[in-house]
């Protein structure tokens, strides 16, 4: 462990039932998740006091951190004034720009945990990265408009037929079925991260 000091500093302060009730409400989480997510929590803040570049959790961890600020005393006073001795701030990313610069800072967050805590990140709670959902359809246009014009070449209906076939196979296989139904969104389980940043990565924000 690189600081020792640090990291029992950090295992000393307590997330109580409220705190812990709350997240589990919020987000849908169940306890063992939830208690397990806090800890993966505390390793975020040791990699925010350890890293010499500033460093993005991902979405389940910034959910955290996002219900811990609201703890104003715990936060600012307990674990910013006591703990690390300088505030961690939260700064939103609002630019693609700022989206490309929180993705980079989640890989250095991935390498810097396992670099840490000899392990790779879990991925319950690290996300590993993924192309963007416009980036996903863009590819998966670009191969269905490959797939079709490939098969209207040959002159042949039932080619043709075939490769739209084989146009709903791909887009299936890529997560974005053709004719799924789109579920009502829920704001508890919004998946992203667009938003933050005392530097946060795994959806678009940061910590410093």
């Amino acid at each position: 462990m690189q600081n020792e000091k640090l990291w029992n500093a950090l295992q000393s302060l307590t997330f109580d039932n409220v705190f812990v009730d709350a997240l589990m409400r919020e987000n849908r989480w169940d306890r063992d998740f939830t208690q397990n997510a806090i800890k993966e929590y505390r390793r975020f803040l040791y990699l925010t006091q350890v890293s010499d570049s500033p460093v993005t959790p991902s979405v389940v961890i910034d959910k955290i951190w996002h219900k811990h600020m609201t703890y104003t005393r715990d936060y600012w006073d307990g674990l910013c004034k006591e703990v690390f001795g300088r505030p961690l701030h939260h700064e939103p990313g609002r630019t693609p720009a700022d989206a490309a610069r929180h993705a980079e800072q989640y890989r250095h967050t991935r390498a810097l945990y396992a670099a840490c805590f000899d392990q790779t990140p879990p991925d319950a709670f690290w996300a590993a990265v993924e192309p963007s959902r416009k980036s996903k359809r863009l590819m998966l246009l670009i191969a269905s408009a490959i797939t079709v014009l490939a098969g209207m070449a040959t002159g042949r209906v039932d080619v043709v037929l075939g490769s739209l076939l084989v146009v709903v196979v791909i887009w299936e296989i890529g997560g974005m079925p053709l004719f799924a139904m789109t579920p009502r969104s829920n704001s508890n389980n919004s998946g992203g991260c667009a938003t933050c940043g005392s530097s946060c990565g795994g959806g678009g924000c940061g910590g410093d």
